[in-house]
């Protein structure tokens, strides 16, 4: 996936307005259950996402666009960290884990582009096979 997870917005608009039928004024929420419907296409899933949280965004479709905010980052790699494998390949390589987002945060401020992969859990598959033989 190549910088367009920020495109990858669901839902309703998440601004308190009368929506344009253009959308244009609109805002999406981004919910970290596309994950789990990315994986199904296979078992990794590779993010390659510019951004620029100084700026505005001006690659703004259908209010689907506009950057990822520090919150959602936030919100995305917790959720990474708690259901799913994961490990950044830039700005540094390290694990999503609860550590590995200690060293992140930071560094995440300092650049323009980073780079990432997801992954299914293998011990929920296995706990899944154990289950279903059982």
């Amino acid at each position: 996936m190549s910088k367009t997870l920020h495109h990858l917005r669901k839902g309703k608009c998440i601004e308190e307005h009368e929506c344009r039928e253009d959308e244009k004024c609109c805002k999406y929420g981004f919910e970290t259950e596309i994950f789990s419907e990315l994986l199904e296409l296979g078992k990794r899933v590779i993010f390659y996402e510019n951004f620029f949280p100084q700026e505005k965004d001006d690659d703004k479709i259908r209010g689907r666009g506009g950057y990822l905010t520090t919150k959602e980052w936030e919100k995305i790699l917790t959720t990474i960290s708690q259901k799913y494998e994961g490990e950044f390949i830039t700005p540094i390589k390290c694990h999503i884990d609860n550590e590995g987002l200690k060293n992140i945060t930071a560094k995440l401020r300092q650049v323009e582009c980073i780079c990432f992969y997801v992954e299914k859990q293998e011990k929920e598959h296995s706990k899944r096979l154990i289950t279903e033989t059982n």
